[in-house]
């Protein structure tokens, strides 16, 4: 569960290997030709009765024979282990009935030394019990650095319930180049191991290292880690190692109810070094819920430094983000050129915000840390028109900067995630925006994509809190009122006497929903984009037919995107005797987040949202009004707000709908209000219109 891996992988636990050990390498060089009698987190026994401190070992080599593909070992040379393996698994197992898999041992250890090099290993062990978890079980993986990195797979094997087990084979690992997309292009490289024969009720044990044997900075060593996963876990545990010397700062989040005792770790001391360890027992499954938070805000969570103040992450990258916003002459009289015509600041930022948008393609090529953490220059980047998130934001700042705007580049995790704790510091940040300060007002924009129409920004990034580098303080992004988030609809609806309709259609928006469906028919093709509006219109009525349509404003995030259509629908009103029956279209609300009786964790929405609509409903000749929906005014616990009203208008009615939620948090506190709320906002939208035909 430390960052090298993923949640599932773990380190060292003390567990002897099932191959015969023929020597331990140690990390001075010297090689001990003698058998392990075991190995526990803090030493190493050997078969002549010495005993190692397990960090000054640095391997134990294991003589393996090998066969075919797939050999088992001989069930004699591991009977004790998969015996207690299958013991505990079983026993794990009568308590949390039904899991897809168990966690004997998600285990992570890190050790830092005089040097500023450091370890990582994690060591994992775990039941198979459905098929679908083979995909994710079953391959090992380490992930390192050329040049700053080397990594290992220590031990990998798989432990079938009739004691055959299948050990590592190394000819059969494999050293891959990692790519986000076709988009991101980085230095990492992975070892990848797939675990053979690997089949439900199987057990799965692996151990890897990586070891950071050149540090950018001896001083930059951040450890992490999560404890709890999908699975129950029987031993979830951390462990860092420092120089004594030092001293290590720590942030523990969601360590609750029986665990929060375990938020202290246990501290020792011996052959030079201090030693933190955090244990948890017997860690529940995490239970999904609809829109519940991000991992990092809800399970038992670590994050480390080896200092207290945020003063030596502005210092190292003030100067080289000063550095890189400095628009160059050609820069410079671009920018000017481009924003030549703007009255305001606001004019010119939106300017600026498009062009970076449109014409600087997002593509990161990160070779090393100043381009990883610091960028590329943003001459550079706007020479080359492409970058990611980092370059863009610099080129942003350095483009305002020469418009006579102030800014800064912001880190943050997105609110997806919320990795980082700011009670201690750290340079594990995911994204980089931009602050803007027009006129005395501060407003966030994010340039890495290409959809948002100034002054909107993503969702993601809504409600985060940033590192601001050059003011030097953590600011947090506001989450957008709900205007700012607008979907508008309006349908002017002609009725036949039939119980067909005509309807005109006109959409507008603001905010993240604008940005995103932008973005959605951006990439569809012409007739992709029809089909999906023929869909949502049968989807009101079965036979319907759409007549035109039109999206005004897809490829111009400077204007607003609008959408239009004129369609029929054969059947709209049902008649029921004398009477017919009318839903206003597209109005029916459900709410997924709320289907639960009660939650463990918050909902959490992308961000704020405002949904206005209006229908005008035109009657055929000879129709009138049986019964219209009374007028509705509700309010949520977070100010939410619900408003509908029907009215007649001569041979027509009009109805209107808006629904308002600012806040993007629901604390489990305000569930039960919520969803009440919510519950009364889907009862009421699902009322009915009644109509009368004179006559009949």
């Amino acid at each position: 569960m430390g960052r090298s891996g993923s949640l599932l992988a773990a380190l060292l636990c003390g567990l002897a290997s099932p191959a015969s050990p023929q020597g331990v390498d140690l990390r001075s060089g010297q090689t001990i030709a003698a058998g392990v009698l075991s190995i526990d987190s803090a030493t190493v026994v050997l078969d002549d009765g010495r005993t190692l401190p397990r960090s000054s070992v640095r391997e134990v080599q294991m003589a393996i024979k090998r066969g075919g593909p797939s050999s088992p070992a001989a069930p004699g040379a591991v009977s004790g282990r998969w015996r207690k393996l299958f013991k505990k698994a079983a026993a794990l197992g009568k308590i949390y009935p039904g899991m897809d898999g168990l966690i004997l041992l998600s285990d992570d250890d890190y050790r830092l030394r005089e040097d500023g090099a450091w370890t990582e290993r994690n060591h994992f062990i775990g039941q198979v019990l459905k098929e679908g978890l083979r995909g994710s079980w079953g391959q090992v993986t380490a992930e390192f650095e050329e040049g700053r990195s080397r990594a290992r797979i220590v031990q990998a094997t798989v432990y079938h319930p009739d004691g055959r087990s299948f050990p590592l084979e190394r000819s059969r690992i494999k050293t891959l180049s990692p790519q986000a997309g076709t988009l991101f292009f980085t230095e990492e490289r992975r070892l990848s191991y797939a675990l053979p024969e690997l089949e439900p009720g199987s057990i799965v044990e692996w151990e890897t290292e990586v070891e950071t044997y050149n540090p950018f900075r001896k001083d930059f060593f951040f450890p992490s880690d999560g404890f709890q996963a999908e699975q129950p876990i029987a031993i979830s545990r951390l462990a860092i190692s420092i120089p004594a010397s030092q001293r290590l700062y720590y942030a523990a989040r969601n360590f609750k109810g029986p665990f929060s005792r375990a938020a202290d770790p246990v501290i020792s001391t011996g052959a030079g070094e201090r030693r933190y360890v955090w244990t948890l027992r017997d860690v529940p499954p995490i239970v999904s819920e609809p829109a519940m938070p991000p991992y990092f805000d809800y399970a038992p969570n670590v994050e480390a430094a080896l200092f207290k103040s945020w003063n030596r992450i502005y210092d190292w990258l003030g100067p080289m983000y000063e550095e890189r916003t400095k628009p160059g002459p050609e820069l410079a009289a671009f920018t000017r050129n481009l924003v030549r015509g703007c009255a305001t600041p606001e004019g010119k930022a939106a300017k600026i915000y498009h062009y970076i948008q449109r014409e600087i393609r997002y593509i990161a090529v990160k070779m090393g840390v100043a381009s990883g953490w610091g960028g590329y220059d943003a001459n550079l980047t706007w020479k080359r028109r492409y970058g990611c998130c980092i370059d863009k934001a610099l080129l942003f700042t350095a483009m305002l900067k020469a418009a006579g705007i102030r800014s800064t580049p912001v880190l943050l995790s997105t609110n997806g995630s919320d990795f980082v704790d700011f009670k201690v510091p750290s340079i594990w940040f995911e994204h980089a925006i931009t602050r803007l300060d027009l006129g005395g007002r501060k407003i966030f924009l994010d340039s890495t994509g290409y959809d948002d129409r100034f002054p909107s920004f993503p969702a993601m990034d809504q409600g985060a809190k940033t590192l601001a580098i050059f003011p030097r303080k953590v600011v947090p992004v506001p989450v957008p009122r709900p205007r700012e988030n607008e979907s508008s609809y309006d349908f002017a609806i002609a009725l036949s006497t039939g119980g067909g309709a005509s309807v005109l259609f006109s959409a507008r928006y603001t905010g993240a929903a604008e940005a995103g469906l932008r973005r959605y028919y951006k990439s569809l093709k012409r007739n992709e984009q029809e089909r999906s509006f023929e869909d949502w219109v049968n989807a009101l009525s079965p036979d319907s037919s759409l007549r035109r349509w039109r999206i005004g404003h897809a490829d111009n995030i400077a204007l607003p995107l609008t959408i239009s259509l004129v369609f029929q629908l054969r059947s709209y009103a049902v008649r029921s005797g004398d009477i017919w029956l009318l839903a206003l279209p597209d109005d029916e609300r459900d709410f997924p987040e709320a289907a639960l009786p009660t939650r463990r964790y918050a909902v959490v929405y992308p961000t704020s949202e405002e949904k206005r609509y209006r229908w005008l409903v035109s009657l055929p000749a000879g129709w009138k009004i049986a019964a219209l929906p009374p007028p509705v005014k509700l309010r949520g616990p977070l100010g939410e707000r619900f408003a509908q009203e029907c009215r007649q208008q001569r041979a027509a009615f009009v109805c209107e709908s808006d629904f308002r939620r600012p806040a993007r948090v629901i604390p489990v506190s305000d569930y039960a209000e919520h969803k009440k709320f919510l519950d009364r906002v889907s009862r009421i939208t699902k009322d009915r219109i009644f109509l009368q035909a004179d006559g009949k």
